[in-house]
């Protein structure tokens, strides 16, 4: 089974997805995709940690890498989409960021490297949507404030925007945590 959530900071979308992994049950492995670059970073990481503990996840560390994550019919929470997307649009260094370095350096990234990024990160994301057992994937819902951004910060939202729905229509099951509640948006969640 796959299945897509989202909701805005703050929605309660992590808890319902690990709520949803303990559900679809078997041997369970938390994908976080965020960089520790310094002291509070690092104090988010452990208090994440704390938060999973004795609910039987094993944590793989992955910012910037999705790549050659497990097979083996195990349920995966793939923990948070957008920031995965934004390791790869803007940290320095990262090797899928040399991809376009119009997006880094002009200021104004253009349409055909909005879309270059975007088929970039499907293509990365296929094998997980086809993966054995089971995928959650989890993003953030950054496009409804309607605030004026930079253009680097347009496009990075236009990016998760398409992954966000390509995901919504690859996935068994889309969700929306709204205030805590969860909104099904297509297909059947696990009892």
């Amino acid at each position: 089974m796959t299945v897509f959530i989202t909701g805005g900071s703050g929605s309660g979308k992590s808890a319902f997805a690990e709520s949803i992994a303990q559900k679809l049950g078997g041997s369970l492995v938390y994908v976080a995709t965020m960089p520790v670059a310094n002291d509070e970073d690092k104090a988010k990481v452990e208090r994440h940690h704390a938060l999973r503990a004795g609910k039987g996840f094993v944590t793989l560390e992955r910012p910037g890498k999705l790549a050659d994550l497990p097979d083996g019919g195990e349920t995966m929470l793939i923990e948070c989409l957008s920031t995965h997307v934004a390791n790869l649009m803007f940290s320095p260094g990262n090797t899928a960021a040399a991809q376009d370095t119009t997006l880094l350096s002009s200021g104004f990234p253009s349409a055909t490297a909005v879309v270059a990024w975007t088929e970039s990160i499907k293509k990365e994301l296929a094998p997980l949507i086809s993966k054995n057992g089971n995928t959650i994937f989890v993003s953030a819902e950054i496009a409804s404030d309607g605030a004026t951004y930079s253009p680097e910060t347009k496009a990075y939202r236009s990016v998760l925007t398409a992954i966000n729905r390509h995901l919504a229509d690859s996935c068994d099951t889309a969700v929306e945590v709204v205030c805590g509640i969860p909104v099904r948006i297509k297909g059947e969640l696990p009892c």
